[in-house]
């Protein structure tokens, strides 16, 4: 899970909880505020040509007041009060250091401060896939979640059962209902390929951005360069959008 890891990290980056913090979510504002969510807006691919792989909702509880902490959060972090994802531009692969679903879900669904840096909100990402291949969805895509420094603004969440690069890209079912669930998200928000990224590559990213001295140049060792440049190229043999 990045920015936020369930387990050891491997060059801090607050991100998701299983171990530490993910990135901000921006907050709840009354209807027409600053901080509502916009509504749906278009993006220039279609989904069209990424059939929509099977998702079972699990969501978290995300009321009023943990949408405040993310607009709060997104407001130190990246200077704007905000909770709502209105345009993503990047997907980020995690492994949660968790060896089940639940696990993962227990660990995102309070809002409590990470573990390293004592920051609201409580730490999430919008999807897990199970090492069987389940696609369990966490937080709408259309609301931040806490799971890369730096990113979170910008960035969409895909947590997976595991414990290492390895175990995710060694498991057939897992690494394929990712791929499916990646190239269907990325087909249906405009994502080239090369937005989908590992945890351990948020700092590469042109779109990292972060405000906070204590957060800067801080990320996890989850899916690094080589393994993504596997994880992508499988993904690139799923075709175009």
């Amino acid at each position: 899970m990045r920015g936020r890891r369930l387990a050891p990290v491997v060059a801090v980056t607050v991100g998701l909880m299983l171990a530490v913090g993910l990135a901000a979510s921006a907050l709840t504002a009354e209807p027409g505020g600053a901080g509502a969510a916009p509504a749906a807006a278009s993006h220039p691919a279609s989904s069209a040509a990424a059939t929509r792989p099977q998702i079972k909702k699990k969501l978290i509880p995300y009321p009023k007041k943990r949408k405040r902490d993310m607009a709060a959060y997104s407001k130190r972090h990246y200077g704007h009060y905000k909770w709502a994802l209105n345009d993503p531009k990047l997907i980020v692969i995690h492994y949660a250091v968790a060896g089940s679903i639940g696990t993962i879900y227990n660990t995102f669904a309070p809002n409590r401060p990470d573990v390293e840096f004592h920051e609201l909100p409580g730490v999430c990402s919008h999807f897990a896939v199970s090492a069987g291949g389940g696609i369990f969805k966490f937080v709408p895509t259309s609301v931040r979640c806490r799971h890369v420094v730096g990113l979170n603004h910008v960035s969409i969440g895909i947590e997976h059962v595991g414990f290492s690069d390895s175990d995710i890209l060694n498991r057939p079912p897992q690494l394929n209902a990712s791929l499916q669930l990646s190239q269907w998200l990325r087909c249906r928000f405009g994502i080239p390929i090369e937005g989908v990224i590992g945890h351990n590559e948020s700092l590469s990213s042109p779109y990292y951005k972060e405000l906070d001295p204590r957060f800067k140049g801080k990320t996890h060792g989850d899916f690094n360069h080589a393994s993504m440049e596997t994880y992508r190229a499988a993904l690139a043999k799923l075709g175009a959008c």
